[in-house]
């Protein structure tokens, strides 16, 4: 009797961990690849195989390209930028880089440090989310960032897509909607304004609230384990026309990465705002643009190019 009660034991516990694995496959069949891709290719690297982590929102992965600067350079990375990243977000990315790989160095874009967002809304949130692992770094961001009652839906999202079996592709099966390096490009193209640079380097606004702790949180992070953080800001945009209200918008963001340059310094961290760097870079208003704010295949390659040779991505 009590064999039979043992094997049954085994059986149920046998069949148990058979199902949480079918679960976790369906999980990662049903996710977006164009938003989950990025965070589970990084789940599957080989630990500590990556010198360099780049984090931050879409105005990071368009503008760095870690294929070109592997095929070109020699440097391996990883973009680990997803849509709507807020800096919370970030800090949260930057744990879970030295989780799985202990980068010799982190590199974040840092436009997101002017909007003041914790999280932007709960769809933004699962592009984030939805393709990383169970880490010590998502339990912390779902338990800090997401809403108590949303919270079993970041850690099964299967509950939000469990209607999708009747949108699957075969890239559901490949993932290969960004490439091995967490490398997005954008192909279309628009003609955009040229990019005014309205406020003086030695004009400064305090950031949003909550914003440079957050800064600094990473910052500490980083120093704590060992790893360099470098910040810079791509170009862009920032109000599309002329009108007074559009122009101080332009101002106050400008001013308020003049005062990252602030918080950098005081970190011992290199920055660099690329709005003070226009004519080196040489963006063409006419093939480079994907749209007012972010950088097309063209311009992102034209960026990478840039910073590799400047030796800001090394």
């Amino acid at each position: 009797m009590r064999k039979k009660v043992v094997r049954n034991a085994l059986l149920f516990l046998l069949f148990m961990a058979l199902l949480g694995l079918e679960l976790i496959w369906i999980d990662r069949l049903f996710l977006l690849k164009e938003t989950g891709g990025v965070q589970l290719h990084f789940s599957q690297l080989r630990r500590n195989s990556v010198d360099t982590v780049f984090i931050g929102n879409s105005h990071q992965y368009c503008s760095i390209d870690p294929d070109l600067l592997y095929d070109e350079f020699g440097i391996n990375t990883y973009m680990l930028a997803t849509s709507g990243q807020t800096l919370p977000m970030s800090y949260y990315a930057a744990m879970e880089a030295i989780a799985y790989q202990h980068p010799k160095r982190i590199i974040f874009e840092v436009c997101y440090a002017a909007n003041g967002l914790i999280t932007i809304n709960n769809e933004m949130s699962h592009y984030f989310f939805d393709g990383m692992p169970l880490c010590k770094a998502k339990k912390l961001a779902i338990d800090e960032l997401i809403e108590k009652e949303d919270q079993i839906y970041f850690y099964l999202p299967l509950g939000l897509y469990h209607g999708r079996w009747k949108e699957l592709r075969q890239v559901d099966f490949l993932n290969d909607e960004v490439s091995k390096r967490g490398g997005q490009k954008a192909d279309n193209m628009v003609s955009i304004h040229d990019i005014a640079v309205l406020a003086d380097p030695s004009e400064k606004e305090e950031l949003p609230e909550h914003m440079e702790e957050w800064l600094e949180k990473i910052a500490t992070l980083c120093q704590e384990n060992q790893v360099e953080l470098i910040l810079y800001v791509a170009p862009y945009i920032v109000s599309d026309g002329e009108d007074a209200e559009n122009i101080e918008s332009t101002k106050r963001v400008q001013r308020i990465f003049n005062t990252v340059g602030d918080i950098a310094s005081r970190n011992g961290l290199e920055y660099h705002n690329l709005f003070y760097e226009l004519d080196e870079i040489g963006f063409d208003q006419e093939t480079d643009w994907a749209d007012t704010q972010h950088l097309n295949q063209n311009g992102q390659a034209k960026l990478t190019r840039y910073m590799a040779q400047k030796g800001y991505i090394r």
